[in-house]
C-alpha cells in the first residue's frame, strides 16, 4: 500500500532529525544571486575533499586554489553553492560563450544522478563569465550537450575569488521512488582552471576512466513534490530571398509534471527551423553521416531512451523524425509528438510517439522500461515501431539490456537485439547482441573486453542509427596512465592505450584486423599532445561496393598526431596531422588541420580553422562494380565569431567552405575474386564546391524563452571540369546561392 505524500511540515520535521542535520529542510527559498549569504547555507552539506583528477594524479590542490561546494535540498529544488579561491596573481580566463560552447575557461561543474544507479547523470556547468552548459551523461561517460533545461545560476567575483549559486528544479528529470520523504542521490563537484586545464574534483572520479557516474558520492537528502506546467507558444516567419515567398508557422510545446514520478512533454505543429546550422559534409563513404539533434522536444528527458550499441550505433536516432520524406520531397513536417517519462515503484518507463504530415509521412513509436533488480543489477527493455505507408513498410525493434556492477572495479553491460521488417508483404527478421566488461584494478590500469554479433538481416535504421549489420567483432583494450611525481616536470601525466579489433562479417569473411596504439601527454602548461599509429591487416571490405561484391584490401597503416596548446593571453592553437591510406595501395593521404582561437575580450571570441587533404590514391564507388581512382585535393575553412555584449544578447557568425578536386581519374572494376582491375578508361576530373553562412542574433526573454533573427545562405556545386585554384574556388563559393533566407522566431514560456 502506498501512503499519501507527507506534508511539507512533516518532511521538514523528518529532515531535521537526520544525523548531523546535514540536509535540514528549509522552507525559505534560496535567492540565486551568487552571494551565498542566506543563513540556510550554514546548514548545508559541505564538500571540501577536492583532488586533482586532470591530470589524474589524485594530489591535493594548492591551498591557495581551495574550492568548497555546498548542497542543500529545498522545496524549489537542489541548491548548490561554490566558493572558489582565485588569487589575483593567477590569471582568470572568463570568455563569455554560447550555451554549451566548450572553450577553455574557469568554471565549476555539478553533476547529479537522481536515482543513484549509475545510469544517467545531469551536468550543470557555470563559468566565471556566467556562461553555462547543461549536459546529459549516459553510459558512464558519454556526454550529450544537446539537452537544454530550465535552471538558475549566478556568479559574483571578488579580488580573492568567486562564488557560484545554482538552483536545480525538481522538474529537470524523472525520478523513481518519489513518494518517500528522502531520497538517495549520487553527486559530483569539480572546478576547472581555464589557464592550464587542471581539474579538481570530489569525489575523485574521472570521466576519462570507464567508470565515472558509478563513482559519484551517494548522499541522502529530503525530497519534495512540486507540480509544474509550462506552455511555449511560438511564431516563425520565414522569408525566401530567392523566390520571394514568405511562410508563417504557429505552434506550441507543452510540459506537465504533476509529480516527480510522471512528466509529459508534447509539441503541436513544431517548428524546427534552422536556428542551429549543421556542419557541411561531403560523404563518399558507404556509411551515412551522423548529426546531433538540438531540437528542444527531442532533447528533453531523452537520456532515458539513449540506448547505444558498439560501432557507434544508437537505437533511437531522433534526426530520423522530420528527416526527408519517403517520396523524396524534402524534409517532412511533423504534425505532433508526445513523450512520457515516469515510474511506478522502482520500475521506470518512457513512451515516445511522433506523427509526420501527408501521405509520405511516417509514424514513430518507442517504449522503454528499466528495473533495478538490486542496487548492482538492472534490466531494461526498449521497443520501437516505425510505420512508413508510402513505402508499404513497417519496422519493429526489440532490445533487452543488462547492467551489472559486481564490485567497484568491475562493470558488465550486455544487450540482445531483434528487428522485424515487413515491406510489401516480404519479411526480414534479424538478431544481434553484444557483451562488454570494464575492469579497473588500479588507478593506473583499466581494461575493456567487448564482443559483438550483428547478423546480416539486423536493421534498426528506420528509427535508429546502425553503421553496419553483418558484424562479428572482438575488441580488447588496455589503458595505462602514469602520473608525474616531480613538480618541476613539464609533463603532468602520460598514458598509452593498446586496442585490437578482430572482425568478420556474418558469412565468415574476415575483415581487416586493427591494432591501435595511442599515447598522450598532458603538459603542465595546460596543453596536450596525442599520437597514434594503427596497423591494419589485409582483409575483405564488404561495404564499399554497396552489395555488389567484396574487395580484397591490402595490409596498411596510418598515423596521426595532435597538439592542443594552453591559452596564451588572447590566443589558443591546435594542430592535427594524419597520414592515412584511402586507395588501392598503402599510399598515404596527407591531412593537416590548423585551428586558432582568439579572445580579444571577454565578450568577443573568434575561431578560424583551415584544413587540407591531399591524396595520390583516392578510391570512390561510381556504381555497381565500377570505381574511380583519383588524385584528391580537399580544402576546408571555417570561421566562427561570437559577440556577447550582455547576458541577454548574443550575436553569432558561422561560415564554412568545403571544396574537393579530383583529377587523373582511372576506371577500375571490382572482379568476382575481390581484385580491382584497371578498366583502361580515363575518367574526367571533377570538383565539388560548397559554402554556408549563418548570421544569428538571439535575445533571451527569460527562462527557455528567446527571440531569434537568423540569416542563412548556402550552395552546392558539382561539375566535371579542370581543377581550379584555391582562390578561384573560394570566389565561386561566395556566389553559390541554392538557399537564401531570413528567419524570425519568438518562443515564450508561460
Amino acid at each position: 500500500m502506498i501512503s499519501s505524500p507527507p506534508s511539507l511540515l512533516a518532511r521538514a520535521l523528518f529532515a531535521a532529525l537526520l544525523s548531523g542535520s546535514a540536509f535540514a529542510a528549509h522552507a525559505q527559498s534560496i535567492t540565486v544571486d551568487g552571494k551565498l549569504d542566506e543563513p540556510e547555507w550554514a546548514q548545508a552539506r559541505v564538500f571540501k575533499d577536492f583532488k586533482v583528477t586532470q591530470p589524474y594524479s589524485l594530489a591535493t590542490p594548492d591551498p591557495a586554489l581551495a574550492t568548497e561546494a555546498r548542497m542543500i535540498s529545498t522545496p524549489q529544488g537542489i541548491a548548490v553553492g561554490f566558493t572558489v579561491a582565485h588569487p589575483a596573481n593567477v590569471p582568470r580566463v572568463k570568455p563569455r560563450l554560447e550555451r554549451d560552447q566548450g572553450r577553455p575557461s574557469d568554471r565549476v561543474n555539478f553533476m547529479i544522478d537522481f536515482d543513484a544507479d549509475g545510469r544517467t547523470a545531469y551536468n550543470f556547468t557555470v563559468g566565471l563569465s556566467g556562461s553555462i552548459q547543461d549536459v546529459v551523461v549516459t553510459n558512464e561517460n558519454y556526454f550529450n550537450s544537446d539537452w537544454d533545461t530550465d535552471w538558475s545560476w549566478a556568479v559574483t567575483e571578488t579580488e580573492t575569488g568567486w562564488y557560484v549559486e545554482m538552483l536545480i528544479p525538481w522538474s529537470v528529470a524523472p525520478m523513481r521512488g518519489s513518494d518517500t520523504p528522502t531520497r538517495t542521490v549520487a553527486v559530483y563537484f569539480d572546478r576547472v582552471m581555464g589557464g592550464n586545464g587542471e581539474r579538481y574534483a570530489t569525489p575523485a572520479a574521472s570521466y576519462e576512466r570507464p567508470r565515472f557516474v558509478s563513482d559519484f558520492e551517494k548522499v541522502e537528502i529530503p525530497q519534495y513534490r512540486k507540480a509544474l506546467f509550462h506552455v511555449w507558444p511560438y511564431v516563425t516567419v520565414l522569408h525566401d530571398l530567392i523566390d520571394g515567398s514568405t511562410d508563417y508557422k504557429v505552434g506550441a510545446d507543452l510540459f506537465w509534471k504533476p509529480s516527480p514520478t510522471f512528466q509529459l512533454s508534447a509539441t503541436i505543429n513544431p517548428d524546427f527551423g534552422q536556428v542551429e546550422a549543421d556542419e557541411l559534409v561531403v560523404n563518399f563513404d558507404a556509411v551515412e553521416t551522423f548529426y546531433t539533434d538540438k531540437r528542444p522536444f527531442f532533447t528533453e528527458n531523452q537520456g532515458f531512451f539513449d540506448l547505444r550499441t558498439p560501432d557507434n550505433g544508437q537505437l533511437i536516432y531522433t534526426r530520423r523524425i522530420g528527416a526527408n520524406a519517403d517520396d523524396g520531397s524534402g524534409a517532412a513536417d511533423i504534425d505532433a509528438a508526445v513523450k512520457l517519462n515516469g515510474s511506478v515503484g522502482e520500475l521506470g518507463y518512457g513512451l515516445l510517439a511522433a506523427a509526420e504530415h501527408d501521405d509520405a509521412g511516417r509514424d514513430f513509436y518507442a517504449a522503454r522500461l528499466l528495473y533495478p533488480v538490486t542496487p548492482k543489477l538492472s534490466l531494461g527493455w526498449l521497443g520501437t515501431d516505425t510505420e512508413r505507408p508510402f513505402r508499404d513498410r513497417t519496422a519493429q525493434v526489440q532490445a533487452f539490456d543488462l547492467r551489472w556492477r559486481p564490485s567497484d572495479t568491475l562493470t558488465v553491460n550486455a544487450q540482445i537485439l531483434a528487428s522485424f521488417i515487413d515491406q510489401a508483404g516480404l519479411s526480414k527478421d534479424g538478431t544481434g547482441g553484444w557483451f562488454r566488461i570494464n575492469y579497473a584494478p588500479s588507478q593506473s590500469w583499466t581494461y575493456e573486453a567487448e564482443a559483438t554479433h550483428f547478423d546480416r538481416r539486423l536493421d534498426f535504421n528506420d528509427l535508429g542509427f546502425l553503421r553496419r549489420a553483418s558484424l562479428n567483432e572482438l575488441e580488447l583494450t588496455a589503458n595505462y596512465t602514469r602520473r608525474a611525481t616531480s613538480d618541476t616536470s613539464r609533463i603532468r601525466s602520460s598514458g598509452f592505450s593498446v586496442e585490437t579489433q578482430h572482425r568478420s562479417n556474418d558469412t565468415g569473411d574476415r575483415l581487416p584486423t586493427w591494432l591501435l596504439l595511442n599515447g598522450e601527454l598532458e603538459l603542465r602548461s595546460g596543453g596536450n599532445i596525442e599520437i597514434g599509429h594503427n596497423l591494419i591487416s589485409a582483409g575483405w571490405n564488404d561495404l564499399i561496393s554497396r552489395g555488389h561484391g567484396l574487395w580484397r584490401v591490402s595490409g596498411r597503416s596510418n598515423s596521426f598526431a595532435e597538439f592542443n596548446s594552453a591559452r596564451h593571453g588572447q590566443w589558443q592553437f591546435s594542430v592535427y596531422g594524419e597520414l592515412a591510406p584511402q586507395g588501392l595501395e598503402n599510399g598515404d593521404a596527407k591531412v593537416l588541420y590548423l585551428t586558432t582561437n582568439w579572445y580579444p575580450s571577454d565578450t568577443l571570441n573568434a575561431q578560424l580553422e583551415l584544413g587540407r587533404q591531399k591524396a595520390s590514391d583516392w578510391l570512390i564507388w561510381e556504381g555497381g562494380t565500377d570505381f574511380g581512382r583519383y588524385h584528391k585535393d580537399l580544402r576546408e575553412m571555417s570561421l566562427n565569431l561570437g559577440w556577447f555584449p550582455s547576458s541577454k544578447h548574443e550575436f553569432r557568425v558561422k561560415t564554412q567552405w568545403l571544396a574537393i578536386g579530383a583529377d587523373r581519374g582511372e576506371r577500375y572494376l571490382l572482379q568476382p575474386d575481390g581484385r580491382m582491375s584497371n578498366g583502361a578508361l580515363a575518367l574526367p576530373a571533377f570538383e565539388i564546391n560548397s559554402f554556408g553562412v549563418q548570421l544569428r542574433y538571439r535575445y533571451l526573454l527569460g527562462p527557455q524563452s528567446d527571440i531569434y533573427l537568423v540569416y542563412s545562405r548556402g550552395g552546392y556545386l558539382e561539375e566535371n571540369r579542370e581543377l581550379r585554384s584555391t582562390g578561384d574556388l573560394f570566389d565561386e563559393a561566395l556566389g553559390l546561392r541554392d538557399s537564401d533566407q531570413i528567419l524570425a522566431k519568438i518562443r515564450y514560456r508561460f
